[in-house]
């Protein structure tokens, strides 16, 4: 069985950030509104001047940041911890939200990058089914699937009654089918892609005490799957900018009887993922699964990751044990296999390929000289600086 393993990498050429350039967008983006009502520092000077400094420190990417402030938070109490952890929500919330407009403003490029794409149709036709676990938070994988009409499931159910339809449409699972493995998924002989995502998603919400969750559901038009979700946050802010009152990285939105609820983003960040020590939405028990499928792999192709979270390394080292399975690493840069998988490096393989030449050597012949004609032009203007940019509109 082949599944593939995404990280941020395999989202870059659809025009999502590697995890430094979005740094340096989140950190402009908080620094520039510190004095606003965005952070609640309670009217304490010290820890404002701690918090600054530790987003404005270059040396740290916007995930050790937050793991920065749950090591404070973790060591201390009172007033001054419960300040602290409301900082790593609104510094969560600021994640998604740039991270939201980011994939908004990329979806052009990522339909020219799809026309590329057609390798997972032949996937497909070939393996039947493919598992896709991926920690990346962006609409991508759903968008793709749309696009090439291909059947997905994410372990949550259609179909049933949920009382959020004025919002749109979603699919539902209860916490009690995640906690009993009870999930939708295709099983091997059916064909589609099985997409489990890790660290919560833009399209995930929690709601009645994080007793069920929602997913958000687009339609068979390109782009629908993430205005889906712009529509229930331009609702929530609605209803926020009517009341008066917001809340932190939860949207407030009317149900379908007209009773105000609470949706809670999903979007997981920081370096104690799936620890007891914080309250995090997105549903542990999907982690979980992917532990529980990935058992049944033989051929994991791991793309765009640069191996830092431990907790998912161990599952590789676990995984690599049993006998016959392979991991085929795809980036562009890397030489050497990771320290953490140096004891199976015989079980492992490097291959300096992008997203899109790895679907491509899925289905080599249905490329064309027109489109690799297209590819030399987009990589060729994607190496383009701004100044070089704007010198060719002038023209």
């Amino acid at each position: 069985m082949l599944a593939f393993f995404l990280g941020a990498g395999a989202s870059v050429e659809c025009g999502m950030p590697l995890v430094w350039p979005f740094t340096a967008t989140f950190r402009e983006n908080v620094l520039t509104r510190v004095d606003t009502q965005l952070f609640n520092f309670s009217d304490n000077e010290e820890i404002k001047e701690r918090f600054v400094a530790i987003i404005g420190n270059t040396d740290m990417h916007y995930e050790q940041m937050v793991s920065e402030l749950e090591k404070w938070t973790l060591s201390s109490v009172g007033k001054e911890r419960e300040i602290v952890n409301g900082l790593i929500k609104q510094a969560t919330e600021c994640i998604q939200l740039l991270l939201l407009e980011l994939q908004e403003k990329c979806n052009p490029r990522m339909q020219l990058r799809f026309q590329h794409y057609f390798g997972l149709k032949a996937i497909i036709k070939k393996f039947g089914c493919l598992d896709i676990y991926s920690l990346n938070h962006d609409l991508i994988v759903e968008e793709l699937c749309a696009f090439y009409k291909i059947p997905l499931k994410d372990g949550f159910y259609a179909d049933r009654e949920h009382g959020y339809s004025r919002l749109g449409s979603f699919r539902v699972v209860t916490k009690e089918e995640l906690q009993q493995h009870r999930l939708d998924f295709f099983d091997q002989n059916q064909p589609g892609v099985n997409l489990v995502k890790l660290h919560g998603s833009f399209d995930i919400f929690a709601i009645e005490d994080n007793g069920k969750y929602l997913k958000s559901v687009g339609g068979r038009e390109f782009g629908s799957y993430v205005r889906a979700v712009r529509n229930i946050e331009r609702l929530s802010l609605a209803e926020c900018q009517k009341s008066g009152v917001r809340g932190v990285n939860e949207l407030f939105v009317n149900d379908d009887s007209g009773e105000l609820q609470f949706l809670r983003r999903s979007l997981l960040s920081g370096g104690h993922k799936f620890s007891e020590k914080f309250e995090q939405i997105a549903p542990r028990e999907l982690f979980e699964e992917f532990k529980t499928r990935i058992m049944s792999v033989r051929e994991l192709v791991v793309i765009g990751y640069g191996f830092g979270d431990e907790h998912v390394n161990v599952v590789f080292c676990d995984w690599l044990k049993i006998p016959g399975t392979k991991l085929i690493i795809c980036d562009p840069y890397r030489t050497e296999v990771p320290d953490c998988l140096l004891r199976n490096s015989n079980q492992v393989e490097i291959r300096n390929l992008g997203f899109t030449d790895l679907l491509l050597s899925f289905s080599p012949e249905g490329d064309t000289d027109d489109k690799k004609q297209k590819r030399m032009f987009i990589q060729h203007l994607e190496s383009l600086s701004k100044s070089e940019i704007e010198n060719l509109k002038k023209r």
